[in-house]
């Protein structure tokens, strides 16, 4: 309840993640390296959906109830048969390795290593993610032409 009652408070951990789930390093960093990656009016903007919308604790629950589980969470159990795109970042807050996702995913088209981002890859190395996802379709519209 404390961070939807203080924004700053709301903003120091919010921005904490955003600097920690990046890259380990950058709780070394005075600045936390926030600027490496995003810019300010992007974190700022991204505080306060969370702090307008006041659903911080639905974020948190999220991780509560399903990060400590790995491969015994309930939902890890349940196949998924579509063709699927896995990419990992080595920043990611867990290792996935390629067998684990393998094991949820039957039809993996592909599984790609990536240089470098971490948890907010999609904001930390939109290009890096968008040239993935368009290899992932172009596999998958090739396959599927050839049925």
């Amino acid at each position: 309840r404390g961070l939807n009652d203080s924004p700053v408070g709301l903003a120091a951990y919010i921005l904490e993640k955003f600097s920690t789930w990046t890259d380990h390093d950058f709780r070394n960093l005075e600045d936390g390296g926030l600027t490496r990656k995003f810019s300010l009016d992007d974190l700022l903007t991204n505080v306060m959906i969370y702090w307008t919308s006041g659903c911080i604790i639905p974020s948190m629950r999220f991780y509560k109830e399903n990060f400590g589980k790995g491969l015994d969470a309930p939902h890890a159990k349940i196949p998924v048969y579509v063709p699927t795109g896995f990419a990992c970042f080595p920043n990611e807050l867990t290792h996935t390795p390629k067998l684990w996702v393998k094991q949820k995913y039957h039809n993996l088209i592909s599984f790609s290593p990536m240089q470098r981002g971490g948890h907010f890859a999609a904001m930390e190395e939109p290009q890096l993610m968008a040239e993935d996802v368009q290899k992932f379709t172009k596999t998958v519209e090739k396959k599927t032409k050839k049925q």
